[in-house]
């Protein structure tokens, strides 16, 4: 713990000490000013990464959300008089807010759409900056005047020293929100959506709080730029400074602090030599010559050591030849500036998608084997899935159920009663429309017709996260782990009603107590299907049989009236499938209601009181497993056709459908 706490923690204090002394020591007003810089793009990359990094979307409008923050605060220190600290703090608010607003329609777009649509509210607020001259004075630029702090003026040192505790302040507080239940919000609705919304999370409201976070980081960054510069043209804020940006987060390396302060520093570099780098044929020529040789030694070390595809190892060797190429071809390279960006992007993306720490990170972790914090001891089963009474009364009833999907009818009028506190089991050949029922169920699909109703009140429809809220939890036929995040980071997603400490508090770091708490209970529901050694792995370095107990462990963090297995023995071996017994067994115990979905017909006879068989969508038979084995419908349905003496009283079961099937 003193081990963790000395290199992990110390090396956070050298850091900010080191840049703090540095301007004692260094007189030179060029470097001074790149250090500044550093400060104010480590505060918007911060924000840039919460988008990119966490969210995996490609923001292009964190550019814009800088040069509306400088705007807004020159314009208040200007005109109106407003302090630095209140115009950073009107210039975060405002952009957190636009940001929100750009968010609710564009993060219902993904992949390119949501890049294109970040790219033209780039280019819109450009416009409007240079268009509006009575606010802006447009094309000619906005002076300022750097205001006085608490009667002081601050001179390029000081005004450091301040840019360097607002990048300490954020620094602090975007660590507490990655720690924190948001964090791990951000981090699961990337890897599942579907599994996210499942959880009650809530997708979208995190995306849209994620996108509003990072933007109020880049308006209080456009601030500090716009008090740094003390001059701003709409022109500063458009396509090369949007790449940069976003060169910074990649090469540095998302979802890390260290990363976004080493792309700060690189993102300053570039800026600052830009002009000279491109202006000068010979410079061009030593870096782009550079990057070839470091593309190329990278590339051949992947190659030979078998660690990289050939297109991620050859690609960036490619890019980068082109640059030492055209770096004797052009005669004016900053007429290329654009495609050179390109360029840079492309390879480090395909060459070093962890970025520079990420590929640090692993090395460092290797050599000083800092060891991850203790975890607590588990917390009492019964204050994490209290026991609920099986009193055999009616939990879930669906009356006339359908879901159509243009002429094709995968539910068609289903009648079903689930009582509280038994295992149901739900079966039916291949396209029978079983997953397609629970879809309904759990809201991931709205129904075309009938009712749906848990212990009387009407079900949402189409709504998982309500459905999730109102007592559904699910697994999926196909995996939808969060596999980036541990075992029991899995479980503290979902966990229900265990994080009640409102952001802001948690931004202060104040949300420790319900953190320890929270891990505590999902070690718990880890113990329950007997993963709590595999804790600290991630979900997808477990067996395939862990990560389908997994994904048990985490629908149960819900407290869920209706538990929902789709389909859990599918690929599982033997000694895996009595272990899912045994876990299923373990959960009724609790009083929880579990309807099953399965093609392994031991399974079903074991465990379900009650089976109910789909064909073509309708209810053809319904009773105890031996009694719908039984049934001519039933083995008509699996075998295609009924002989005559094909199901004699206790006669074998009929053959299942192939596990896995949907």
């Amino acid at each position: 713990m003193l081990k963790r706490l000395i290199l992990v923690r110390g090396a956070e204090i050298a850091l900010f000490v080191v840049l703090g002394a540095l301007p004692l020591v260094v007189d030179s007003p060029f470097v001074l000013g790149l250090l500044t810089l550093l400060a104010i793009y480590g505060v918007a990359l911060i924000g840039l990464d919460v988008t990119v990094g966490y969210l995996g979307q490609i923001n292009l409008a964190q550019v814009a959300m800088l040069g509306l923050g400088a705007y807004l605060a020159g314009i208040a220190a200007t005109r109106y008089g407003v302090g630095i600290p209140l115009a950073v703090l009107l210039s975060g608010v405002f952009c957190t807010v636009v940001g929100a607003l750009l968010a609710l329609p564009a993060l219902r777009l993904e992949g390119p759409q949501f890049a294109l649509a970040t790219l033209s509210f780039t280019a819109l607020c450009a416009t409007a900056l240079n268009e509006l001259e009575w606010l802006t004075n447009g094309a000619q630029g906005l002076s300022i005047t750097r205001p006085l702090l608490l009667g002081h003026a601050l001179d390029a040192r000081d005004f450091f020293w301040l840019c360097t505790a607002i990048l300490a302040l954020v620094w602090l507080a975007m660590r507490n929100l990655m720690t924190s239940q948001w964090g791990r919000a951000f981090e699961a609705l990337r890897d599942s959506p579907i599994a996210t919304d499942a959880m009650g999370v809530g997708t979208y409201r995190h995306k849209v709080a994620a996108f509003a976070f990072g933007s109020g980081l880049g308006g209080a960054a456009g601030a500090l730029y716009a008090f740094n510069f003390v001059y701003l043209q709409p022109m500063t804020f458009v396509y090369e400074l949007t790449v940069i940006l976003l060169l910074g987060v990649v090469l540095g390396g998302r979802k890390s602090l260290w990363g976004a302060v080493v792309g700060a520093v690189l993102v300053a570099v570039l800026v600052a030599l830009l002009p000279n780098l491109l202006s000068s044929p010979l410079l061009f020529r030593v870096f782009s010559g550079i990057a070839f040789a470091l593309a190329l030694v990278a590339g051949v070390r992947g190659l030979v050591r078998r660690k990289a595809a050939a297109f991620r190892a050859l690609a960036p060797i490619a890019a980068t030849l082109t640059l030492v190429v055209g770096s004797f071809l052009a005669s004016n390279t900053e007429d290329w500036r654009k495609a050179i960006f390109a360029l840079l992007l492309f390879s480090v993306v395909v060459g070093l998608p962890e970025g520079l720490m990420g590929f640090a990170s692993a090395g460092l972790a290797r050599l000083f084997r800092v060891a991850p914090p203790a975890l607590p001891p588990p917390a009492p089963l019964d204050a994490v899935l209290p026991a609920r009474p099986a009193d055999g009364s009616v939990l879930l009833k669906l009356d006339a159920l359908s879901c159509h999907f243009g002429g094709v009818r995968a539910v068609d009028g289903v009648d079903l009663t689930v009582k509280a506190g038994t295992i149901h089991g739900l079966i039916g050949p291949n396209g029978s429309g079983k997953s397609t029922l629970v879809n309904v169920v759990s809201g991931l699909y709205a129904p075309s017709g009938g009712e749906l109703r848990l212990r009387g009140a009407a079900l949402p429809r189409g709504k998982p996260v309500a459905a999730a809220k109102a007592g559904i939890a699910r697994t999926f036929q196909n995996l939808q782990l969060f596999g980036g995040m541990t075992a029991l980071e899995n479980v503290m997603v979902a966990l229900r009603g265990a994080w009640r400490v409102p952001l802001p508090l948690v931004l202060l770091g104040l949300g420790r107590l319900e953190e320890l708490r929270g891990r505590a209970a999902a070690l718990a529901l880890l113990e329950l299907v007997g993963l709590r050694g595999e804790a600290r792995t991630r979900a997808t370095d477990l067996t395939y049989g862990a990560q389908r107990f997994l994904e048990i462990a985490r629908a149960l963090a819900r407290r869920p009236e209706l538990l929902i297995l789709d389909e859990p023995a599918a690929g599982l071996a033997q000694p895996d499938v009595q272990r899912l017994l045994e876990i299923i067994r373990r959960v009724q115990q609790r009083g929880i209601t579990t309807v099953l979905i399965e093609h392994h017909m031991d399974v079903v006879s074991e465990l379900c009181e009650t089976v109910t068989v789909l064909d073509g969508g309708k209810v053809i038979a319904e009773g105890s497993p031996a009694q719908v084995k039984r049934d001519a419908k039933v083995i008509t349905a699996y075998l295609g056709a009924a002989e005559p003496d094909a199901a004699p009283p206790g006669a074998a079961p009929a053959p299942a459908a192939p596990a896995g099937a949907p």
